[in-house]
């Protein structure tokens, strides 16, 4: 056998232990009570809110968790801009959805409505399925 080949099959023996030691442990809580701060107020978490928006292939927008079906640019700027405000100062990001034989107008669209609002946006395109 070779050198390099008897490195390589010691390594991943001793990654096999390693992993397995770790997986039978246990962890154990400890009595030691970590000081609290008084200086600097814990963190808050910022959450973000997520606006999606589906988009058929004949231009329809779906809304409000696809209960709401909206025609144009415009009717997705009015939605949109309502959600802002009841939302309020939480950082938003539209998640734009389609299918893969929705024209690309809709989604540029879609897009130019959230880059008016000022809004950050992501596209998920569902792919034709192949069998």
């Amino acid at each position: 056998m070779r050198r390099s080949g008897f490195i390589v099959r010691f390594v991943d023996v001793v990654l096999i232990l390693l992993f397995g030691f770790i997986s039978i442990s246990s962890i154990r809580e400890t009595e030691i009570d970590l000081p609290d701060s008084s200086e600097t107020p814990p963190a808050q978490e910022e959450l973000e809110e997520v606006l999606y928006v589906g988009i058929r292939a004949d231009g329809t927008y779906l809304v409000d968790d696809e209960r709401a079906q909206l025609r144009g640019g415009q009717t997705l700027y009015g939605f949109l801009g309502t959600q802002l405000e009841a939302i309020g100062e939480v950082p938003v990001t539209v998640h734009i959805r389609a299918s893969h034989d929705t024209p690309v107008r809709y989604l540029v669209e879609a897009a130019r409505v959230c880059d008016a609002l000022g809004v950050p946006k992501s596209f998920e395109v569902q792919l034709p399925a192949t069998g």
